[in-house]
């Protein structure tokens, strides 16, 4: 059961990086520490880790699962944040090419309207 402890103890301490990565906007090395929780979690609640586990050990591998959850809520809470953020920012952007190309069809000079007739005069 000590090896269940320690896998949950180090997927914590992940969860956590994966948590400031996010904060601070990294989603790529936020990606990373995710799938490496993610095996951690793998491990750690596989049948020979987790096999005639003592009484009060399940009390401590309560409290470890629940801080599990209580950090993963926080990560998704900051993930959709984060992706809230970009959707704004590519509805800003789509509105700012609009704009920009609104100036460029102003600024263009206007060709003068020639008849497309010949007159016998020029």
């Amino acid at each position: 059961m000590h090896a269940a402890f320690a896998l949950l103890d180090k997927a914590i301490e992940l969860g956590r990086l994966e948590l400031a990565h996010l904060s601070a906007g990294d989603v790529d090395k936020a990606g990373e520490l995710a799938f490496g929780r993610d095996d951690m979690l793998n491990q750690a609640l596989s049948n020979e880790n987790l096999a005639g586990p003592a009484e009060g050990d399940l009390d401590a591998l309560m409290s470890r699962l629940l801080e599990l959850k209580d950090l993963q809520a926080q990560i998704i809470d900051e993930a959709s944040r984060l992706r809230q953020d970009v959707a704004a920012k590519l509805r800003r952007t789509g509105q700012e090419q609009k704009r920009h190309a609104g100036y460029g069809r102003s600024t263009r000079p206007v060709p003068r309207v020639q008849s497309r007739f010949i007159s016998r005069n020029s």
